[in-house]
């Protein structure tokens, strides 16, 4: 269906704006290519004074009356996700909005004229934009008079406003029926209809009109409202406003009361334009509405927007797509069914109208988050009065109360909501990967080796919170122990007391611990145990330098982090601890070269590189290293922090290794997964040289280190370790994935190579061939983009690891990640509770996976060679 949608310039300026670009030049390259839209840019300015529309505002006015309406835009042909068709084309009104309520006769005239025209080039409907449906009884003239079917929008704008209201209530946590909401504009249609949909589900209600007409009174009589005929009053009472006259500029932001939300639906804007910049109100543009990503923009009016348009248009669009050339939102009066009818049409069809928008830009994270502090700063500053009720929460989406959500969706509504509080106040740019990698979900539960997501949909978790899951999700006997500990109510944090829980867990870890290893630290995290150990060797052996491997991880507080052998990780944050170096790990012979030197406190080492790629040390190695450390009177410091408590196969990788370290770090999975914790294990006379006197006992501590949740937890992990076998379930399974992986290696092209040991391997990959990327860099619209893009080639190279962490989790449901320093290594460290069968449904999907990619790879290859000399089937088989 042919829809028309009229129009008038806002000022003397707006129409030209559309004219700026007729040709399409700037749209082709704004957002994408800088460099050629500054020359395009420029160009267009130079040439501004060449187009005809581009009036100046000397004369203008006496300009407009003489002309008559014109073609605008052309909107072309929209084509909607669900294959819905409608051709449109927008025609302005040569009227400014003070000349419509001077002139309403030759308004109406020109509205004739214009409707003449869009049925003369096909449109069965016609929708009127902001003043153009407040002339002639809203609409109802023009249906009269005219061929064909004519809408104001105003249902749809109505439906967009009451959507900002919600979307603003659950950005804020905003209880309605807690606030006090005022609505001005009354008696006129939108604004009627929001009073009317809203009143059940607000706590106080105020209508807002210019006199106490009798319409106006009646309806705030049957909603239970106060009426009044001016916002002084108003302005201190509210704290949420719906603005929706026609005249415009009726309210001055100066004057709101800290904590004010308004919702301005007026066209003329409603609030005043004013040079007080403040954070303590927001002001959002209501009654737009988003288009579908997939609707073709090449029309300027929708381009310079990015697919946002007034609902009015919008209510034009949903009504031709769906072939109804039908009067509607006419007059006066609108019907709430009409209104949620329009919108439920409009939402299946692809319209968003969750965006939140201020004077016509999108609100930022930083505008959100200022105005977020301003309400609570008024809250605190005036408790019990009316900007307390701005915090009020107990209903979402403007639900009345006795209709709160459940326990389950709120947590749904939770998870809903992560992304944009991640991407606002933890971490931006892991949400922007969240969203165009789709490899990081949100999960909201756990069980096992099991996730859950909001939808319910179950993961086999391959990544075990990176070994701090050893003995899976929540496991029943880690969960008691806490609640069990809680109704004890035992002494929380009490430094320089002595608390029976962590004596007792550190009484069972040197059982279990490597012979010589007496003494315990308790700290919070796996780099605070290394932190622990570091101040340790230098007290103790006067020494200050230290010596670690190149591709190693400890940690990424300053002292660990100095020791880590990854230089991306420490650029940015030089200088560090002085006198921390590194080895080749497995070359016997440098390490015994350094060590020799007897300059190091201490050698530090992860009996796997497990962060660095999955690395396991030739044979002999750590023995060797075990030897050199005795021999150079240097403290060998095994990391433990990932492969301690069975992830190797034995309780520590010290005993699958067979050494004795002088100081052992443990950390991750000490607690169960549920509470952190980590400790520093040592010999006992090492300890005694550092802090072994009333001087220095006190010298390494943490305030809330071996707290009595976090020893009770720890206790019961060690328990379930041993009684559950599971170090000797990681021992036989390793085995088993050793075997399995080694095939797969042989199988596929892909490949490289896999190692580990236990329930601690890596599948690293071969990298994209360089022909492939030559090919990607070819196609690139901007030659300029590979030097531009940080580590752009090293991203690609990656993507086999990534097609294979995409497809575990799309198609199997199996989540997995990368090594981070080695992104083409693939971790599979699942939790030590995992069953042959689960692990067997990991090797079967990776073989499908490989197979997969091998196959798209050699097509693309096929596909591009071919396309590069020319050759087709045919001529291969006459030749």
């Amino acid at each position: 269906m042919k829809f028309a949608f009229l129009i008038h310039p806002l000022s003397d300026s707006t129409d030209s704006a559309l004219a700026f670009d007729p040709e399409g030049q700037l749209r082709q390259v704004w957002g994408t290519r800088p460099l050629p839209a500054i020359q395009v840019l420029q160009r267009l300015v130079q040439q501004r004074g060449t187009n005809a529309r581009d009036a100046t505002i000397a004369g203008r006015a006496g300009e407009l009356r003489s002309q008559g309406p014109e073609l605008a835009v052309e909107l072309g042909s929209l084509a909607f996700p669900g294959g819905q068709l409608a051709d449109g084309r927008i025609y302005q009104i040569p009227l400014q909005p003070h000349q419509f309520i001077e002139e309403p006769d030759r308004a109406l005239e020109l509205l004739d004229q214009a409707l003449d025209m869009a049925t003369a080039w096909g449109a069965e409907l016609v929708g009127l934009g902001s003043l153009t449906g407040i002339i002639g009884g809203r609409g109802a003239h023009l249906a009269e008079r005219n061929l064909c079917a004519v809408t104001t929008g105003n249902s749809l704008t109505t439906y967009a406003a009451l959507q900002n209201v919600f979307r603003v209530c659950e950005e804020f946590d905003l209880d309605l029926t807690r606030q006090t909401v005022a609505i001005v504009g009354v008696p006129g249609s939108i604004a009627s209809c929001v009073a009317a949909l809203l009143a059940p589900h607000v706590g106080r209600l105020l209508l807002v009109g210019r006199r106490a007409s009798k319409v106006a009174q009646r309806l705030a009589g049957e909603l239970g409202a106060e009426f009044f005929t001016g916002l002084d009053e108003v302005l201190t009472e509210a704290n949420l406003f719906i603005t929706a006259t026609s005249s415009g500029g009726c309210l001055n932001p100066d004057l709101l009361t800290p904590g004010s939300i308004v919702v301005d639906v007026g066209v003329p804007t409603d609030v005043q334009d004013s040079n007080l910049q403040r954070d303590d109100v927001l002001i959002l543009t209501g009654g737009l509405a988003r288009l579908p990503e997939s609707v073709d923009r090449e029309s300027t009016f929708l381009w310079f927007h990015d697919g946002v348009i007034p609902s009015c248009l919008g209510e034009t669009m949903v009504l031709a797509l769906e072939g109804r050339a039908e009067n509607y939102s006419l007059g006066r009066e609108l019907s709430p069914d009409q209104v949620q009818g329009i919108g439920g049409v409009a939402r299946r069809l692809g319209f968003d109208f969750s965006g939140l928008r201020s004077h016509g830009y999108p609100v930022t994270s930083t505008q959100l988050t200022a105005f977020r502090k301003a309400l609570i700063r008024q809250s605190i500053s005036t408790a019990g009065n009316r900007s307390d009720a701005v915090l009020q929460t107990g209903s979402k989406n403007g639900q009345p109360a006795d209709e709160r959500l459940s326990r389950k969706a709120a947590k749904t509504k939770k998870a809903e909501n992560a992304r944009r509080r991640y991407e606002r106040h933890i971490n931006p740019v892991l949400a922007a990967l969240a969203d165009d990698s789709g490899l990081i979900p949100t999960f909201v539960r756990g069980t096992g080796t099991t996730l859950i997501r909001d939808d319910e949909e179950r993961f086999l978790d391959l990544v075990a919170g990176f070994g701090s899951l050893n003995l899976g999700h929540n496991h029943p006997r880690i969960v008691a122990a806490i609640q069990n500990t809680l109704s004890d109510q035992p002494a929380g944090f009490t430094p320089s007391a002595i608390h029976p829980l962590a004596a007792e867990l550190a009484e069972r870890l040197v059982a279990l611990a490597p012979d010589g290893l007496d003494m315990t630290t308790f700290v919070n995290s796996g780099a605070e145990a290394v932190e622990a150990a570091l101040k340790l060797a230098r007290a103790s052996t006067g020494r200050k330098a230290f010596l670690s491997c190149r591709g190693s991880f400890h940690g990424k507080t300053f002292g660990a982090l100095s020791v880590t052998g990854n230089a991306e990780y420490q650029k940015l944050f030089h200088p560090l601890v002085p006198e921390a170096e590194q080895v080749l790990p497995g070359d016997a012979e440098q390490l015994e070269r350094q060590l020799r030197s007897r300059r190091f406190a201490a050698f530090l080492i992860e009996p796997v590189q497990a962060e660095g790629g999955m690395h396991v040390f030739p044979d002999g190695y750590l023995r060797c290293a075990e030897r050199l450390c005795r021999e150079t009177e240097t403290l060998l410091i095994l990391d433990e922090v990932q492969t301690g408590l069975g992830r190797t196969g034995q309780m520590f990788a010290a005993d699958t290794f067979g050494i004795c370290p002088d100081v052992m770090t443990l950390a991750k999975s000490l607690s169960g997964g549920l509470i952190p914790i980590g400790a520093m294990l040592c010999r006992r006379d090492l300890w005694l040289s550092a802090y072994g006197s009333l001087e220095r006992f006190t010298l390494h501590s943490s305030t809330f280190a071996g707290g009595p949740l976090a020893c009770a937890a720890g206790l019961e992990t060690l328990a379930v370790l041993v009684d559950e076998q599971l170090p000797e379930n990681a021992c036989r399974l390793g085995g088993l994935l050793q075997e399995r992986l080694a095939r797969l290696c042989e199988r596929h092209s892909c490949v490289k190579e896999a190692r580990g040991v236990g329930l601690l391997f890596g599948l690293e990959f071969h990298p994209l061939p360089n022909r492939t990327l030559q090919h990607w860099h070819g196609l690139s619209p901007d030659s300029s983009t590979r030097y531009v893009t940080e580590n752009m080639d090293r991203t690609l190279s990656t993507m086999p690891a990534l097609y294979m962490q995409r497809v575990l989790l799309d198609q199997h449901r199996i989540y997995a990640q990368t090594a981070r320093s080695q992104p083409l290594v693939l971790r599979i460290e699942p939790p030590l509770t995992v069953t042959e069968e689960e692990l067997e449904r990991l090797l079967d999907a990776l073989d499908q996976a490989c197979e997969g990619f091998e196959y798209a790879l050699s097509l693309t290859d096929e596909v591009i060679g071919r396309t590069a000399v020319g050759r087709h089937e045919a001529s291969q088989r006459t030749s």
